[in-house]
């Protein structure tokens, strides 16, 4: 074929050529591209976090997939707002960060399918069981340990009497967990009692509550509200010489006296392999949900030193993280 003739035959191919496969429009493209929504409290590492968990599953935000993100503050009818709208854009996958986010999505679609990072699917009826969640709910649990940290306040203090829990009771697993405190602070022959938290302007009032009962230790529960006002919550135990035993390596490394709980960077990235499987074909009520790989006890002694407590040696030994 001379050179005329095979630039003859070219052009003809490009006239005939359907224009979408040669050039298509960047909103066109867009379209394409799988949408997901997060929906979470605060913005914090844990989007980063999961965003590196995309990326090592190949989806880059922008370039292959678009992320809808909607971060709600102490507002519960915003947060159902925002799972509602979510559901409206007809995203393939939610990631809801915690219990509060993954029971607002659960309420407003039953089809589409839900990532938690950290929520209590089982303890508060999302998902049958955790090898076989049954629903449209998978992914991780980050919430375990909760019932060890009052383990370690007891051990924390051993001749303390009367405790408290900082707990919100429209939380379906708090309400579980303070049944368990319970039993457990009658076989110990301790006092616990419930202090509420619906709201950041509660803390406040939480506090005068806790400092009028002679309230010897705290235990402050994991929540959304509580984690995006951990430092008001830190800083009112520490001007009512409270401890406290919390539930993120966050909360120690910003002032708390102790920590116990998983990894919530790690929770996040692995929580994007869960998105990664279900935009791939996987369905939800069949992937197991996870627990975590590992759990971190992280103490502040310069918090302890301020509150002039000191540390038992064995559970300083046991310390993953010691804050000097």
């Amino acid at each position: 074929m001379q050179r005329r003739e095979f630039i003859a035959l070219i052009g003809a191919i490009g006239a005939v050529w359907p224009r979408s496969l040669i050039a298509q429009p960047a909103h066109q493209l867009m379209k394409k591209m799988p949408r997901i929504g997060f929906l979470a409290s605060v913005p914090h590492q844990r989007i980063e976090a999961f965003d590196r968990g995309l990326r090592e599953m190949g989806y880059v935000e922008g370039a292959n997939i678009i992320i809808e993100r909607r971060f709600w503050k102490n507002d519960r009818e915003q947060l159902a707002r925002f799972a509602a709208e979510l559901v409206a854009l007809e995203v393939e996958v939610i990631v809801a960060s915690s219990t509060p986010e993954a029971i607002a999505a659960r309420a407003v679609t039953g089809t589409i399918p839900i990532v938690t990072a950290t929520a209590d699917a089982v303890g508060v009826g999302l998902a049958a069981s955790l090898a076989r969640p049954g629903g449209n709910v998978t992914g991780l649990t980050g919430v375990a340990s909760s019932g060890k940290n009052f383990g370690l306040l007891l051990e924390l203090l051993p001749r303390a009497s009367r405790f408290a829990v900082l707990l919100d009771p429209d939380n379906q697993y708090h309400a579980r967990l303070m049944a368990d405190f319970q039993k457990t602070a009658a076989d110990r022959q301790v006092e616990i009692l419930p202090v509420i938290k619906r709201s950041v302007e509660d803390i406040g009032p939480a506090f005068q509550t806790i400092a009028s009962k002679d309230i010897q230790g705290l235990l402050v529960l994991v929540d959304p509200i509580g984690f995006a006002n951990r430092r008001k919550i830190i800083e009112l135990a520490a001007q009512n010489r409270i401890p406290a035993v919390y539930h993120w390596r966050e909360e120690a490394v910003e002032g708390g006296l102790l920590a116990y709980g998983p990894d919530i960077i790690d929770l996040n990235r692995r929580s994007a392999g869960y998105v990664a499987k279900l935009l791939r074909g996987a369905k939800a009520a069949e992937l197991p949900i996870q627990q975590p790989e590992r759990f971190r006890l992280v103490i502040n002694l310069k918090t302890a030193r301020a509150l002039g407590l000191n540390i038992p040696t064995a559970l300083l030994a046991t310390a993953d993280e010691v804050i000097e």
